[in-house]
C-alpha cells in the first residue's frame, strides 16, 4: 500500500536516509558527549558521511582484492568519467537516449575500452559486454548464477513479475504455466493472422499510392492478432479507433522505463512527484482487467470441463485464479507480442524498399509459391528461404530487443576477450549490460560488410559464422530462457510479409511526408557505421522502433 501512497522517489529518499544521515549522527553524537566545541560537533557531522563512504569503499575494494586472488581473475576496465561517480555517463546516456543512433555511445566505447568495460555510476557496477562468450556463460552454461535481481525489477515494476521479470522458481512456474501454449498445433495455425492481415491490407489499399504510416498498421495488426490469439478477444484497432489508446499506452510505457534504464541508479529522483508509469498502466491494465475478470468467471462456470485450452489466458486461469500473477503474465506476454514483431515487420518493410533488387527476388520467391492470391501455409513459409533470410537479416540489426541485463547472483567470474588472458572478475549483485545490437553489428564476427543489410548472408557461406558460433545472434535471447514465441513471431512476420508483396508490387519511402522528427540527422551522412545509411530515424526504448512512423507510398502491379 505504501509504494501506491508514496512516490518511487520518496520511497529512494525514504530509504537511503538511514545511509546519509547515520554516519553523521553518530560523530556528533560522540563529539557532543566528549563535550567539545559546537563549531568541531558540526564539522564532524559534515565531514562524516564522506568519511564513512570513503572508507567503506576502501573496505569493499580490499575484499574484492581478495575474492579476485581466489578466483585467479582481473578487474574489468573503467570508464573514468570527468564527474564525480561518473555522473556525466548519466547525462551522456540520456543525449544518447534522445539524439542519438541505437547504441552509438556503446559502439564508441567498445572501440576505446574494448568489448567489456565497466560504467561505474556512484559506486555501483554496471559492467556492459558485447562478447558472446559472456553471454553464452550468462544465458546457458552458468544459468543458475544470473538473475534479473531486485534492483532490475523495481525499475522495471510496472511490467509486475510475469515471466520477464521474475528470477528462479517463480520463473520456473511462469515458463511451466506458458509453454503448454506455444505448442505446434497453435503456431501453425494461421487463421488469425489471416483475419487481421486482411483487415490490415484493406487498410493499406484504401491509402494506395498515398503517403501512410506503415508502422502505425503494422502495431495496430500486431495487437490485434496478439489479442485474439493469446487473449481470445477482438479488439479491431485497425478500424476501432476507441480500442487505440491500449497501443500508444504501451509505447508511453516503455519509453517510461527506458528512461528510468538510462537514469539508473538515480532513476528514482525524477519521479519525486509520482510514479511516472502509473497513468500508462492504468490505462493498459483496464484494458487486460475486464478480459481476465470474464475468463475467470467461464472458469468457474465450466468447473469440472476437460475442455482444451483455447488461448493463452484460458491455459493460464487453468492453472491459477490469482488475478496478479494472471495479469503480470498477461502483460509480460502482450508485450512481447505486440511490439517486437511490429517492429520487425517495419524495419524489414523499410528494408525492401531501400532495396529495389532484394524485394523484387523475394516477391518472386513467394509468388512463384503461391501466386498472387492464395493464402499461405505453414508448409509453404516453411519453403520460403530468402523470405527467412530476409527477417533474420532485418533481426540481425534491429533486433527488436536491442539489449538486456543480468546481475551475478555471487562473485563470479566471465571468460576474458583475449585468448590465453585471465578472466573478469563480476562482484555479487554487479549488473552486467548487454548490447544485442553492438555484437550484431561487430566486424569481427559478422565480416567488413557487417552494416550492410543483405540477406543472402544467411544464404550464402557467410552463414558459418553463425553455425560456428550461435551466440552471435539472438534475436530472441538463448538457453533456458529463450523466447518461447519465436516461432509464433516468425509465422506472423511471414504471413504478413507475403500479402503485403502478393498485393504490392511497388514499394517506396515517402521521404516528403515524414513529419521531422523521424529524418535522420545531416550528421549521419558523414558518420561511421550502419547510420550513415538510414533514411529514417531508429528509436530504442526496451524495444526498437521507428520515431515518427514508416512512411512508405505502396502499389498493386498494374
Amino acid at each position: 500500500m505504501a509504494e501506491r501512497l508514496l512516490s518511487p522517489g520518496v520511497l529512494f529518499l525514504v530509504g537511503s536516509l538511514p545511509k546519509l544521515t547515520l554516519p553523521s549522527g553518530i560523530a556528533y553524537l560522540a563529539v557532543s558527549y566528549l563535550k567539545l566545541p559546537r563549531w568541531v560537533c558540526i564539522a564532524a557531522s559534515v565531514s562524516a558521511g564522506p568519511v564513512w563512504f570513503w572508507v567503506r569503499s576502501i573496505y569493499r575494494h580490499l575484499l574484492e582484492e581478495r575474492e579476485i586472488r581466489a578466483l585467479g581473475a582481473v578487474r574489468v576496465p573503467e570508464v573514468k568519467g570527468k564527474w564525480i561517480g561518473n555522473l556525466d555517463l548519466v547525462v551522456g546516456r540520456l543525449k544518447q537516449g534522445k539524439d542519438g543512433y541505437p547504441f552509438d555511445a556503446v559502439e564508441l566505447m567498445i572501440r576505446r575500452y574494448g568489448r567489456t568495460f565497466n560504467m561505474q555510476i556512484l559506486g555501483e557496477n554496471r559492467i556492459l559486454t558485447s562478447n558472446p562468450a559472456h553471454i553464452q556463460r550468462m544465458f546457458a552454461t552458468d544459468f543458475e548464477g544470473w538473475e534479473k535481481g531486485d534492483k532490475f525489477r523495481w525499475q522495471m515494476s510496472a511490467l509486475g513479475l510475469g515471466v520477464f521479470m521474475a528470477d528462479a522458481d517463480l520463473w520456473k512456474f511462469h515458463r511451466q504455466m506458458t509453454r503448454p501454449f506455444f505448442n505446434r498445433d497453435k503456431i501453425t495455425n494461421l487463421e488469425v493472422f489471416s483475419r487481421h492481415c486482411e483487415d490490415a491490407l484493406s487498410v493499406l489499399k484504401s491509402s494506395e499510392g498515398v503517403a501512410i504510416d506503415y508502422q502505425d498498421v503494422a502495431f495496430r495488426f500486431t495487437l490485434d492478432s496478439a489479442a485474439e490469439f493469446l487473449l481470445g478477444v477482438r479488439v479491431h484497432s485497425l478500424h476501432d479507433s476507441t480500442a487505440r489508446s491500449f497501443g500508444p499506452a504501451i509505447s508511453s510505457l516503455q519509453h517510461q522505463l527506458a528512461q528510468r534504464s538510462r537514469t539508473a541508479p538515480l532513476w528514482p529522483l525524477f519521479e519525486l512527484k509520482g510514479d511516472k508509469t502509473r497513468k500508462n498502466l492504468e490505462t493498459i491494465r483496464g484494458f487486460v482487467k475486464p478480459i481476465i475478470k470474464a475468463a475467470l468467471e467461464r472458469k468457474e462456470m465450466n468447473q469440472g470441463s476437460s475442455a482444451e485450452s483455447e488461448t493463452l489466458l484460458d491455459e493460464l486461469v487453468a492453472q491459477t485464479t490469482d488475478p496478479k500473477l494472471i495479469m503480470d503474465q498477461t502483460m509480460n506476454v502482450m508485450f512481447a507480442g505486440r511490439d517486437t514483431t511490429a517492429a520487425t515487420i517495419t524495419f524489414l518493410t523499410y528494408c525492401l524498399a531501400t532495396h529495389p533488387a532484394i524485394l523484387t527476388r523475394l516477391r518472386a520467391e513467394i509468388l512463384a509459391q503461391l501466386g498472387d492470391i492464395r493464402i499461405p501455409t505453414f508448409e509453404d513459409i516453411k519453403q520460403m528461404k530468402l523470405l527467412r533470410a530476409a527477417i533474420n537479416e532485418t533481426l540481425r540489426l534491429f533486433p527488436p530487443v536491442p539489449g538486456n541485463v543480468r546481475s551475478a547472483v555471487k562473485a563470479t567470474t566471465l571468460p576474458p576477450d583475449t585468448p590465453g588472458g585471465k578472466p573478469y572478475y563480476i562482484p555479487k549483485g554487479a549488473k552486467v549490460p548487454f548490447s544485442i545490437m553492438a555484437m550484431h553489428k561487430s566486424k569481427e564476427y559478422w565480416g567488413e560488410d557487417a552494416d550492410i543489410w543483405d540477406p543472402d548472408r544467411f544464404l550464402d557461406e557467410r552463414n558459418q559464422r553463425v553455425v560456428a558460433n550461435p551466440f552471435i545472434f539472438l534475436p530472441f535471447s538463448a538457453g533456458p530462457r529463450i523466447c518461447l514465441g519465436q516461432q509464433f513471431a516468425y509465422q506472423e512476420i511471414s504471413f504478413f510479409i507475403i500479402r503485403i508483396l502478393q498485393s504490392f508490387e511497388s514499394i517506396e519511402l515517402a521521404s516528403d511526408a515524414q513529419p521531422p522528427e523521424s529524418l535522420p540527422p545531416a550528421s549521419w551522412a558523414n558518420g561511421s557505421g550502419r547510420k550513415k545509411f538510414e533514411k529514417i530515424r531508429p528509436k530504442s526504448d526496451l524495444t526498437m522502433s521507428v520515431q515518427g512512423g514508416l512512411w512508405l507510398r505502396l502499389k498493386s502491379r498494374v
